[in-house]
């Protein structure tokens, strides 16, 4: 198995650490099987060094491999929910041009082409890092700036108000997030 291939299934990444504690084990009884004054000792112990190292790096790697499939959805969500945003804009400028929403909506549409423009330059954080909360944040954006417009003209101004303070507060957890896109 390639460590740097990505979404390694979980029965690979558990295969390849037995894999590697039972060449640990081999070495270490080989070690464990020879006299001091013996010419295979130094490099038996070499040997088994090496072979612990290469567990330790691969255990220290374990919790990023494990979680590249969780990162590769954020990934996507984060690019959708950027998407649901900036369509979110679109169908709120729609509604005031034709005379759906009034003027007063236009602040919502501010609102809502900066939280796309802050969804689209978010880097999602590294495998074992803070993805997770950037998913459902992204998402929650994303998902109140497209219906901000549709349950504006469905259902009039007050549910619309409440899905634009849920926007916001997502918008606020967006602007504290880091800024650069990986």
């Amino acid at each position: 198995m390639s460590v740097g291939r990505s979404l390694a299934p979980a029965n690979e990444l558990e295969r390849r650490y037995q894999e590697l504690r039972l060449r640990v084990q081999q070495h270490h009884d080989t070690v464990a099987g020879l006299d001091d004054e013996d010419d295979a000792l130094a490099p038996a112990v070499t040997r088994l060094v090496e072979a612990a190292d290469e567990l330790l790096a691969f255990e220290d790697r374990l919790p990023v491999l494990r979680d590249q499939a969780a990162r590769a959805l954020s990934v996507q969500v984060v690019r959708a929910a950027a998407l649901a945003a900036l369509l979110g804009g679109v169908l709120l400028g729609l509604g005031i041009w034709r005379d759906a929403l009034g003027a007063g909506w236009i602040p919502a549409v501010l609102v809502t082409a900066l939280a796309a423009l802050r969804i689209v330059t978010l880097t999602v954080e590294p495998a074992a890092g803070g993805h997770r909360r950037q998913r459902y944040v992204a998402a929650a954006c994303g998902a109140a700036g497209l219906v901000i417009g549709p349950v504006a003209v469905l259902f009039w101004w007050l549910p619309a108000l409440g899905c634009l303070v849920v926007h916001l507060g997502c918008l606020v957890v967006l602007l504290d997030l880091p800024k650069d896109r990986a």
